[in-house]
């Protein structure tokens, strides 16, 4: 019953849209929710559609350029046929944008494979990452596929740490298994991939009968926010009124904090995403300023604040820590703002608020994720999240530093770079020449996560600063961070 509610609400919705089209943005929305040999996804499914539907609307995407396909799909050949009807007019000027979420399934036999599984109850359909590449190459102009999966990084061979076995795979993984996977996307500079997860990571989604839209993914949920489903655009990172890939990848990094948000894009930095120009959903709570995410054992105090713009609010916070190898829901602390009334509802205007981690962070520091929900009689809205990382007082960074396989220069490759840090911090990697000089920042004061090994995965695609491919010869790539205000380094040698 719920799923025909949202149902009818995203047609309202559709119906509400300009009529005038941009003819230049469109978008297939795919979601499969019922399946025969894993479990129903329920709610979810549907609840991102109109998370993601309502977004690319708020942005003046035209009614007549988005197509839906709410558990219709099931077969390779019903999703090339829907990619065919939703893009057939598309040309070199245009994007296209194919929004994905089902189950992300990674083989238990020794081949490792990793697939997406398309499914509507009767009849479902393995689909492998060149499949995928393939069904769009087609489609002209710019191609954005968002993929909401478990394990959807996988795809793109993204946060596969080497020597590290995938969940439920009993083969050791390397980097030219990586390699196998992104070579189809690497090789077409058109399409731009966006994963909700690494390899080896589930993704979550939060599921409330108060919740308007029933379940909903994290993932759908920050990218919606990002892209100002809400009236800001959040993932407007340098404030210049627009979205490119680049933001909303380093936004959903930090806004994301359940799984970790992967791209593969040629040119992440020139894609422009549609972007809101007036909201359709508001929420009670918003303009979210954050400290510093790195917090100490011997001062684990987390600054943050936030706009309340409607009277009785009330607001609740959920602490979730990152215990043995996984995210602990069942364990999650959850409790009120104190509010500005005897109700504790708050009062409409700014507030500051300070949280201290002491007796939640244990000696050896860690990983949690803080969320932030506002509460109106029966109605609960997820408003912001955010990964905190706790470092040691005394501790050392166990740092070190080493390249995948070598690079060819201006080939469509990219070289995995895999930086291991005992303890949470903040990574820089680059890359230098022979003669010391700076070729590329791969990142900066980068926030480590939970990860297997504690190993943070950087990729670099071979070219300079200015988007040029690098000469042939050898390189040196270092990372750098601080643990208790002290530097540490460590370096490579790569060969181009």
């Amino acid at each position: 019953m719920r799923k025909c509610i949202r149902v009818l609400i995203l047609i309202f919705l559709l119906l509400l849209a300009p009529s005038v089209s941009l003819g230049q943005t469109r978008a297939l929305l795919v979601a499969c929710s019922e399946f025969v040999t894993q479990h129903d996804l329920g709610n979810a499914s549907s609840g991102n559609l109109h998370m993601i539907g309502s977004a690319l609307l708020s942005a003046d995407v035209d009614a007549n350029d988005l197509s839906i396909e709410d558990g219709t799909i099931a077969t390779r050949e019903q999703l090339a046929a829907a990619i065919d009807g939703a893009f057939a007019e598309s040309d070199e000027d245009d994007l296209s944008i194919l929004y994905l979420c089902t189950h992300g399934v990674l083989s238990s036999s020794d081949d490792g494979q990793v697939y997406l599984l398309l499914g509507n109850g009767q009849t479902e359909t393995p689909l492998m990452a060149g499949e995928l590449c393939e069904l769009v190459s087609g489609v002209q102009g710019d191609k954005l596929l968002i993929l909401d999966a478990c394990f959807s990084g996988a795809l793109i061979g993204r946060g596969l740490p080497a020597q590290t076995a995938l969940p439920g795979v009993r083969r050791t993984i390397d980097h030219a298994y990586s390699a196998q996977y992104a070579e189809p996307f690497l090789a077409d500079p058109s399409i731009h991939v966006l994963t909700s997860a690494d390899g080896f990571e589930s993704s979550w989604y939060f599921d409330s009968e108060q919740l308007t839209t029933g379940a909903v993914s994290y993932f759908a949920s920050a990218i919606s926010s990002g892209l100002g489903l809400y009236g800001a655009l959040e993932a407007d990172l340098n404030g210049d009124g627009a979205v490119t890939l680049d933001e909303l990848h380093r936004y959903l990094r930090v806004a994301l904090p359940s799984s970790s948000c992967q791209m593969l894009s040629a040119s992440a930095q020139a894609l422009v995403l549609p972007s809101s120009t007036g909201s359709i959903l508001s929420r009670p709570l918003s303009g979210f300023a954050y400290g510093s995410s790195l917090l100490h054992a011997d001062d684990p105090t987390f600054e943050f604040s936030f706009t309340v713009s409607r009277e009785n609010t009330n607001v609740q916070y959920r602490l979730i820590d990152f215990a043995d190898g996984r995210w602990n829901w069942e364990g999650a602390e959850t409790f009120m703002d104190g509010g500005d009334h005897a109700d504790a509802t708050l009062a409409v205007g700014r507030k500051t608020r300070t949280l201290t981690l002491s007796g939640d962070v244990p000696a050896s520091g860690g990983y949690m994720m803080l969320q932030i929900f506002s509460v109106s009689g029966s109605e609960v809205i997820l408003c912001s999240e955010r990964l905190i990382a706790v470092q040691p007082a005394q501790s050392d960074a166990g740092l070190s530093v080493r390249a995948g396989a070598y690079a060819c220069a201006g080939a469509a490759a990219e070289v995995p770079i895999a930086v291991r840090m005992s303890v949470p911090g903040e990574v820089t990697v680059c890359v230098y020449d022979q003669n010391g000089e700076l070729v590329r920042r791969v990142a900066y004061s980068q926030l480590t996560r939970p990860a297997p090994d504690f190993m943070t995965m950087f990729y670099w695609d071979g070219r300079d600063m200015h988007g040029n491919p690098v000469e042939p010869g050898s390189y040196v790539v270092t990372a750098e961070t601080r643990v208790n205000g002290e530097r540490r380094t460590a370096e490579c040698e790569l060969t181009v």
